[in-house]
């Protein structure tokens, strides 16, 4: 179950594996199971009031990818929350994969929520792109078929679209190790924005705006940690 009990936030070196945004005077957490709201005020460093669940979100028992990324709308209205899939290749079976491998659109007033983008097996670091206003992702892809592939990738997030995972990886190239195949899947599948080359595991992701680098201007910044299933190593 959520945990809205989580009391101590520290706000001045918070590193954690959870996605946060502040809307105004409210600061949201996207825990493992939950997004949590808690009140903020300007130049707090600490949080010890019980926070309330706006909505909850796929968790355990399995919870394979567990981390949430999280990020508010450019008018605050919305939250959107990138959530990792339950499995590689649905070995788990495709009943513990609902509403997983997706971003959810979240309402931030009434909690409720909609699947804005399918068949994405590991969304991280949303970020909005400054000058379209339109929403980005990194993703981590598949394993265990090579060294070489699947490309993990950044693309935009589509509303209604659908990426292909588990059936099909990079648009419509078929996975045969899912069953049962769904060709109707695979035909609405599309082909995401830019390859990261395979298994560099993207977690972050912004746009830079500072203007202090010359030549970075409105370009991207993907954070990348690696993955066991690349041998020999990529050097960059």
């Amino acid at each position: 179950m959520a945990n809205p009990e989580l009391k101590t936030v520290f706000l001045d070196h918070l590193v954690s594996p959870f996605g946060v945004a502040l809307v105004g005077n409210d600061l949201y957490v996207a825990n493992t199971d939950a997004i949590v709201r808690y009140p903020y005020v300007t130049g707090q460093t600490r949080i010890t009031v019980p926070g309330q669940v706006l909505t909850e979100l796929p968790g355990g028992p399995i919870d394979h990818h567990w981390t949430k990324s999280l990020v508010a709308s450019p008018d605050g209205s919305k939250l959107y929350v990138g959530i990792g899939s339950n499995s590689n290749i649905t070995e788990n079976g495709i009943g513990e994969e609902r509403e997983r491998a997706a971003v959810w659109e979240v309402d931030r007033a009434s909690g409720a929520h909609r699947i804005f983008a399918s068949g994405l097996r590991n969304p991280n670091g949303l970020s909005w792109e400054p000058t379209t206003n339109k929403l980005w992702v990194v993703v981590n892809e598949r394993d265990e078929i090579g060294p070489n592939l699947v490309p993990d990738y950044l693309t935009s997030v589509k509303d209604g679209a659908f990426y292909g995972w588990p059936y099909s990886y990079y648009g419509q190239h078929v996975d045969p190790r899912v069953m049962p195949q769904r060709p109707d899947l695979v035909a609405k599948a599309i082909a995401p924005d830019y390859a990261l080359s395979s298994h560099v595991a993207p977690l972050g992701l912004t746009f830079y705006t500072a203007g202090k680098l010359p030549g970075y201007q409105g370009g991207a910044f993907v954070a990348e940690h690696g993955s066991w299933d690349r041998a020999p190593l990529q050097r960059l």
